[in-house]
């Protein structure tokens, strides 16, 4: 598992990491994405979910923790598995200590089909005080739908329309409607793919709540690596 910063943009302190996944290509040559895409068309994401959850809690648990959170993300596959909410309640509850600070981040990566149950259980999560955010949002013709069907506490905006926001006055203003809406239905938000400091700059403008990115810091598996502190 590496991690990556994901930066308060006001305090300029990282607020908390995101969990990805990596392989050794040694021993399995595939991409991330390819992996879990595979993992969902053949019905074994919830497993492959569970095993992250599993992993990130062992490190919280451990000396080695960082002092803020951690999001792993969950895909739909997931979410509408009943025996994959089951699982992860028992996991949960066997690190009750360290458990306010592991996060969730719901995918896009497969459709929502069932979006009433899904939003039944990200509010058990939310209400054992665990945050959810909807990710890659404005990646899929469905994102719109899933904001109003599932009530999460933050958006995590898709890298796309942050990239375009540091190229054009269009791009920028639409990113600024975009995070007004969000912060309008008391939504916080998260810029992705924050690479370069015009990029910084613009989601700043656009008061953006967070910021997440190769500016702020590569995924690592070491946390020494990143600073505590960006401005």
């Amino acid at each position: 598992v590496a991690y990556q910063p994901i930066v308060n943009l006001a305090t300029g302190r990282i607020h908390h990491f995101e969990a990805l996944v990596r392989f050794n290509r040694s021993k399995l040559d595939v991409a991330p994405y390819e992996f879990i895409t595979f993992a969902e068309d053949i019905g074994l994401i919830h497993e492959f979910d569970l095993a992250m959850c599993r992993k990130v809690l062992d490190v919280l648990a451990s000396e080695h923790a960082p002092q803020c959170g951690v999001a792993v993300n969950l895909s739909a596959g997931s979410l509408e598995t009943p025996s994959f909410a089951s699982a992860l309640e028992v996991l949960l509850e066997h690190y009750a200590e360290v458990r306010g600070r592991l996060a969730f981040e719901v995918t896009e990566t497969a459709k929502i089909n069932d979006l009433t149950s899904v939003n039944q259980f990200i509010q058990g999560l939310r209400f054992a005080g665990h945050t959810v955010c909807l990710d890659d949002f404005g990646a899929g013709s469905a994102a719109f739908q899933y904001l109003r069907a599932l009530q999460v506490d933050a958006v995590k905006i898709d890298g796309g329309y942050v990239k375009n926001a540091g190229a054009t006055s269009e791009g920028a203003r639409f990113l600024k409607a975009m995070a007004g809406l969000l912060h309008e239905l008391d939504i916080d938000t998260i810029a992705e793919m924050v690479e370069e400091r015009v990029h910084l700059d613009v989601i700043r403008e656009c008061h953006i709540t967070y910021g997440q990115g190769y500016l702020f810091g590569k995924p690592s598996t070491d946390f020494d690596h990143f600073q505590s502190e960006w401005i």
